[in-house]
């Protein structure tokens, strides 16, 4: 099945039974370039979508990107968590957009204030399931009962 709106559905178009994570890419490329590098690293199948800039007609930072992945995988956005390597574009744009923001630093960005949104920092994505089981929307227990 051609991609749709820059939107790669795994299996065929068919969508994914629920689980207990779905998986997407976003990227400010297009699709034909990042379906080409994730066939290479054999990953493709690992993702129910893949959303680039370039079909989708809006690109990260702007909220309709994070929320056009949202979208896909059937998600309302304080239900997705955004892992990006970009403090501005990937970090600030996600949470703007209402998801819970992780920006992994490795290092190769300068430390910005993040301003008045939320946007957790971590130097690898060993650090990500520690991050996500302590919030309640990702499974962590409520302190309220």
């Amino acid at each position: 099945m051609a991609p749709r709106y820059g939107i790669r559905m795994a299996r065929n178009g068919e969508r994914f039974m629920p689980r207990a994570a779905l998986h997407a890419v976003l990227s400010n490329s297009s699709i034909t370039v990042q379906e080409h590098r994730l066939r290479a690293l054999g990953l493709l199948d690992r993702f129910e979508a893949v959303l680039c800039a370039a079909e989708l007609g809006v690109s990260k930072p702007r909220p309709g990107a994070f929320l056009a992945a949202c979208e896909a995988l059937g998600l309302a956005p304080h239900e997705v968590a955004y892992v990006g390597d970009h403090p501005e574009i990937d970090g600030r744009g996600a949470a703007e957009a209402g998801l819970l923001s992780v920006w992994i630093d490795r290092g190769t960005s300068p430390a910005r204030d993040a301003g008045d949104v939320v946007v957790h920092r971590i130097a690898g994505l060993s650090e990500l399931p520690a991050l996500l089981r302590s919030d309640t929307r990702f499974g962590a227990p409520s302190t309220f009962g």
